[in-house]
Formats: structure tokens, sequence, C-alpha cells
């Protein structure tokens, strides 16, 4: 007989003195006349940055707070949530029982792919470039607790635990192919960035200046853009909760700051690597997404907010497609839980 646990939601990290700086600083680039407004949303705007923005999923009555998802090419995706509404015996004995679904548009009931013993506290989600394959992020999966990568087929199936440990905390897949997660290094007992070689975990990077390292975007040239949602705690003088650490060369160092993230944090790069997208949060917490210039990461972000901006503490994971500027923003909140779509511009 398998051992039932109970599915938490995804838990933020606490940010301890940080939102004091934050909130005395006011977020000043969220609030200016140079933000942004998405497709549809109000306030002072300028060239709006996205195409379009659009509900791909959103079914209270079958899944809640969506923590991350991914695109894919026949403009579907797959997503992670809690499940909702009627369960079988089993999964009311579990409690919460977090899955993974998969939606083809807007109206459409989302289709589970797996829900079961495997899956702890999953806070993030990554495909394949060929999009056979899932890679799970869960920190609290594994025969120990420890964590796990998870691997499973994209048409559903049973997933297979790929790497054991390291607490990961998000997966990526970059346009090459090759798989990188956050988590920390067990043996070091600090923050760390991972790549998945032949079945083992290696480590890419170990050590300040991260403290949560959280979602990956990776450049053409390997370059690792890592959000940090606590890059405060050890590193008062970037004057922000949050922050992006770049590695390269084995390096790390502060590449831009001047917000909170979402948790999960997500981030992800246009295809032409001009702007970096952050799933983040206002100085009041409210959901936003911030845009960061990659030619000039010191400059203010530029925040975009919308309807969904009257929700807080609900910004979560955010994805691009592998063969479009094509993204999928996930929110815990909003609406009882809703997944977008992002086309940029």
């Amino acid at each position: 007989m398998s051992i039932i646990r109970n599915r938490p939601g995804p838990i933020r990290p606490n940010r301890r003195n940080a939102l004091v700086v934050t909130f005395a600083l006011g977020f000043a680039c969220a609030c200016t006349e140079s933000d942004k407004t998405m497709p549809g949303g109000s306030g002072p705007g300028a060239e709006e940055p996205f195409k379009s923005v659009e509900v791909v999923a959103n079914a209270p009555g079958s899944f809640s707070s969506p923590r991350a998802g991914v695109p894919l090419a026949d403009g579907s995706i797959v997503f992670i949530a809690t499940l909702e509404g009627t369960l079988s015996s089993d999964s009311r004995e579990a409690g919460e029982r977090v899955a993974i679904l998969r939606a083809s548009g807007q109206g459409a009931t989302p289709s589970v792919l797996y829900s079961g013993d495997l899956l702890v506290n999953p806070l993030d989600l990554a495909i394949s470039v060929d999009e056979k394959t899932l890679y799970i992020a869960d920190p609290a999966a594994g025969v120990d607790g420890g964590g796990a990568i998870l691997a499973l087929p994209s048409a559903g199936g049973e997933p297979v635990e790929l790497v054991s440990g390291h607490t990961p905390r998000a997966v990526t897949v970059a346009d090459d192919g090759a798989l990188f997660f956050s988590g920390s290094d067990e043996e070091a007992r600090q923050a760390a960035v991972f790549q998945i070689v032949g079945g083992a975990a290696s480590s890419v990077f170990v050590g300040a200046p991260l403290v949560d390292p959280s979602g990956i975007a990776v450049q053409k040239d390997g370059t690792l853009l890592v959000a940090d949602t606590r890059l405060f705690d050890e590193n008062p003088s970037v004057g922000s909760e949050a922050g992006i650490v770049r590695i390269r060369g084995g390096q790390g160092r502060i590449f831009a700051s001047g917000f909170a993230t979402g948790y999960p944090a997500g981030i992800a790069l246009t295809r032409n690597e001009k702007t970096l997208i952050v799933s983040g949060e206002g100085a009041d917490r409210s959901d936003t997404v911030f845009l960061v210039d990659m030619q000039n990461p010191s400059a203010p972000p530029q925040a975009v907010t919308a309807s969904f901006s009257s929700y807080q503490d609900a910004s979560a994971g955010l994805k691009r497609a592998h063969g479009s500027d094509t993204f999928v923003w996930a929110s815990l909140a909003a609406d009882g839980g809703t997944v977008f779509r992002i086309v940029a511009n």
C-alpha cells in the first residue's frame, strides 16, 4: 500500500525585513508614466509590449492555484494546479491533489495527464524541444522527501524520477535541449543551479549571490539568468526584495533588481534576447509583469499591469515556447486561478 501525503500549495519563502526596504523604495518603476499596460488593461500606457494576452485555462470547478505552465506548438498548454470538484476516494483521503493538466484553449475542460503519489508539492515544469517529455521540479518529492526532477510523457502516463535530491524549485529546457534546474547543493548547504547530464545533476554554480533561486532563462551563448526571490537577504545593497543573477563561465553576479517576484518566480527571454519578462509583484503585492531591458539591466524595469493586478501574492510561473515568442503565465488567484497566454511584439 502506498503512503498518501497531503499536498500543500506553494509556500512562499519568508521575506523577513526585505519588505520594509521595498515598500520604502515604493517601487518607483511600478507606478510611473513609463509604465506599459497589457491589452485590455487600464492606466497609463505607451506602446503596448504584447500583441495579445488571453485566458487559456480557467475552470474553478476543475482546478485552482495554477502555479506554472508551458505553451505547446499546437496552441495547447500544460500546467500544474490543484484539482477541484469530484475526486476519487484515494484523492479524498490524500486531501488536496496536485495534478499535471493539459488544456486546448479557453472554455475547454482540462484533461489530467497525471495526479498521483509521485507528486507532492511541484512548483515548476518545462518541456523538451521535441515536446515529447515534461520535466517537473518538486522540492518535496522523492523517496526521502529531499526533492526530485520528474520526467513525464507529454501525452500522459506515469512519471519517472530523473534526479533525486537538491530540493528543485524550477526547471528549464534551453532551446538547444540542455536541461537546468535550481535548488540546493546538499554538501555545501548552499543555493545552487544544476544541469542534468546523463541522468545526473552537475552543479553549474553554487553559493552567493544566490539565496533562493527559482526560475531560469537560458541565453543562446549558454549564459543563465536566474530569478532569486530573496536576493535582499544576503545582498542588502540591491535595495529590493528580489532580482536576477547572471551565471556565466562559472561566475555569478547580480544582473538586475528593483522588483519583487511571484512564487514560483517565473522568467523568460524573448527570442531576440532583448527583453527579459519577469512574473512579479508591485509594492502593494499586486500581480505585475516586469520587463527588463537586456541592454540596460540597471535601469528600472517597466511594469505591466491589467485587471489581474487587483490580485495580490498570486503571480507565479512563466515560460516561453521553444519556437515562438508565446508565453504562458500562471496566476494563483485571478478569477479563481487562471493561466494566461501572452504573445510578445
